[in-house]
């Protein structure tokens, strides 16, 4: 039999005051149900790429915006910088993390929290709306989805998502019994990817700690959701820097995990898009900011990334690079056309050319130590709880090979000069072709020939191929392929959204056997 409830109801009089009288409610069957906020708390925490985070000047002077994706509005002025002024802003020393960016409504959350959390420090274009979506996905107990019975988690355990089992009814009950505030890290992305990953050591550091002091909550490991160049950041911090044991799991989405052979092509030909307005949209204006910035040179190919991607074709003759080595074989090579690096487009600031041998001495001490040591560091280095998205589609082709051809006819009859001539001359930018114009002799004679890109020719996601979106495979839980990714936008997909979702609650289980777990 049910016991009649009691409720005390406030009346109003004629004077204003407020009686109290007690009235007995009827008998009946109802349950009521309350729901306890968790004490365990799982913080997720999304690590940005390459130019997804805001940077401010850093200096005595009282900082100021330098690179700020609130709106096209604030990054439009860089169309007209020039190489000269991109070196002077742009410097890796001189800039620091900017956490004053647009907060996307949307949620539950203040804007105070959400500036509390990181979101301030990424680029509100790119990944405004994704955490808003995950901040929802991950944090849904009072939105009508009775307690996660109906909410967008259950949902996948009808839903089969590429290369992951669908998920279990009791796993996603688990899930519930945590929370999952998702924070945003953001980095000085023009500096090391292992500087980048001491920064986010420390924020961890100090997230984890902020719910155990000011909650009294638990809370002593993260879920990790990389973007790009982020999962550098992220593999460097939890495996090289020895801090696995702080993170529950990773999500990867298109991480360049042996390098991405763009950023060859970008150095020769500048940078498309809205990457084009802070890097530089000619070799002229990217060289002057990435010659001295290790992390965009950090996405270079790799060893990993495989020999003879780098093709010179002259009719029927060919050369494939590297052999065995991309930094001494192409990253390093000075005073050749095809070389990686210009060394005249060094140094802007330096328009009579006085310090050119110390500029590329720097250049060059810069890619053996920062990324030749960076790639040895993290290569084949995975968290053992990994989850991994990349592109691969037709119409998202990004440069597997990068490919340089001859379009000139032979201007001298009787034979052409050898290749060795050909590779070794420095080459001018030919306004007409946009490739590389180069002249040699061939018996005392002139002979020019016109080298061209060729476009990029290996499905991806406009940016990373596929052999290198691939790369982790069986090193990590799971590695899924989808189409339709443009790089940049890679967490606007539903399929992606979902992924992540799903990987999100399957590393949740991981809580078993920690001080996480909830003891019988």
């Amino acid at each position: 039999m049910a016991i009649p409830e009691r409720i005390i109801q406030p009346s109003i009089a004629e004077d204003g005051s407020i009686h109290y009288s007690s009235v007995t409610s009827a008998p009946d069957d109802s349950t009521a149900v309350c729901y306890m906020v968790p004490d365990r708390v799982i913080p997720v925490v999304f690590v940005p790429g390459v130019m997804g985070t805001n940077l401010e000047t850093k200096g005595p002077a009282k900082s100021k915006p330098v690179w700020l994706l609130d709106s096209l509005s604030t990054v439009k002025p860089w169309m007209t910088v020039g190489p000269d002024m991109r070196k002077r802003v742009l410097d890796p020393n001189k800039t620091q993390v900017h956490s004053g960016g647009n907060i996307p409504s949307g949620t539950a959350q203040t804007e105070d929290e959400l500036r509390r959390r990181g979101w301030g420090e990424v680029a509100y274009m790119s990944y405004g709306q994704w955490l808003v979506w995950l901040e929802n996905a991950l944090n849904d107990v009072h939105a009508g989805t009775d307690h996660g019975r109906k909410g967008l988690r259950a949902s996948l355990c009808d839903i089969v998502t590429p290369v992951l089992d669908k998920l279990k009814r009791d796993e996603v009950a688990l899930s519930y019994k945590y929370q999952f505030p998702v924070h945003a890290v953001g980095y000085n992305w023009l500096q090391s990817n292992a500087v980048s990953a001491e920064r986010l050591a420390t924020r961890i550091d100090e997230i984890t700690a902020w719910y155990r002091k000011q909650f009294n909550y638990r809370c002593d490991r993260v879920i990790l959701v990389t973007h790009s160049m982020g999962g550098l950041v992220a593999r460097y911090y939890s495996e090289v820097m020895g801090l696995r044991d702080k993170v529950l799991g990773v999500v990867h989405g298109v991480m360049p995990a042996t390098g991405a052979a763009a950023t060859y092509k970008r150095m020769k030909t500048g940078t498309e898009g809205v990457a084009g307005l802070a890097l530089g949209p000619t070799a002229a204006a990217m060289t002057a900011v990435v010659g001295s910035a290790p992390g965009p040179l950090q996405l270079l190919p790799s060893r990993d990334y495989g020999m003879g991607w780098l093709q010179i074709r002259d009719g029927e003759r060919f050369v494939t690079l590297p052999a065995s080595d991309p930094y001494s074989e192409i990253y390093t090579v000075r005073g050749s056309w095809w070389g990686l690096c210009d060394d005249l487009l060094l140094n802007p600031l330096d328009p009579s050319k006085k310090t050119i041998d110390q500029d590329w001495k720097s250049f060059a001490d810069l890619i053996r130590r920062q990324v030749r040591t960076f790639h040895d560091d993290v290569s084949g280095q995975y968290h053992a709880n990994t989850y991994a998205f990349y592109g691969d589609d037709a119409k998202h082709k990004a440069y597997g090979d990068v490919t340089w051809t001859q379009q000139t006819l032979p201007l001298l009859r009787g034979g052409v000069p050898p290749m060795t001539d050909l590779l070794a001359v420095r080459g001018s930018d030919d306004p007409a072709t946009g490739g590389q114009l180069v002249k040699t002799t061939l018996d005392g004679k002139a002979y020019f020939a016109n080298f061209v890109l060729r476009d990029a020719d290996e499905h991806g996601d406009g940016t990373v191929p596929v052999r290198s979106g691939r790369a982790p495979g069986h090193q990590v839980r799971a590695c899924a392929a989808f189409a339709g990714i443009d790089h940049e936008g890679a967490y606007k997909l539903d399929a992606t959204r979902r992924f992540t979702l799903h990987a999100i609650t399957r590393i949740a289980q991981s809580v078993k056997g920690t001080a996480l777990d909830y003891k019988a």
